[in-house]
């Protein structure tokens, strides 16, 4: 696992050992940060199920002022720090939050007037996980400062999300994953 692009580029993730975490591929990663693209770049970014912060490190590393990792496990989040410190992280560019991912996004206060946010998230295929965050985002799509959001799952599991209005909604298929876009509308 590395960093591809900014101002990390290249440095490799410290992975965590025992743990059944699947990371985002290489390939899978540069689709989503080519799909949300400039946006990134001073935006505070929300990383569900961070895992090891592969998603969240990247986010910082192409400019996003800050980070919020989030994930039920002490184990990855302590991961996160050590990447975090490997890296040289400053003070305030990341915020650990040990929580489930869907409590935590519906208890989230959205950023001070004028902040603009992105939500990236990589959650277990094997779960709900991925439906119940986009359901949610629906939801919140439409406040002011949202920028997108991309959720990865399996290709085969593809969350239907249903609205009436709202925001722009489409999947894209990378080998065995799946990656559902959400754009304002």
């Amino acid at each position: 696992m590395r960093i591809i692009a900014g101002k990390w580029r290249g440095r490799r993730l410290l992975p965590l050992k025992g743990e059944r975490i699947r990371p985002t591929t290489d390939k899978v990663k540069e689709a989503m940060f080519s799909i949300l693209g400039p946006q990134i770049s001073g935006a505070t970014v929300l990383d569900l199920c961070c895992g090891t912060g592969g998603l969240g490190l990247e986010a910082l590393s192409r400019g996003a002022q800050r980070v919020y990792f989030v994930d039920d496990s002490h184990r990855s989040l302590t991961q996160v720090r050590r990447n975090l410190d490997l890296f040289g992280a400053l003070d305030g560019e990341a915020v650990l939050c040990k929580a489930e991912a869907v409590t935590w996004f519906l208890e989230w206060a959205e950023p001070p007037a004028g902040g603009n946010w992105l939500l990236v998230s990589d959650p277990p295929y094997s779960t709900d996980v991925a439906g119940e965050i986009l359901v949610q985002l629906v939801d919140r799509a439409v406040n002011e400062g949202f920028l997108g959001a991309i959720v990865e799952h399996d290709r085969h599991d593809q969350p239907v999300v249903a609205r009436e209005n709202g925001p722009r909604i489409e999947c894209r298929h990378y080998g065995g994953c799946g990656l559902t876009i959400v754009r304002p509308d």
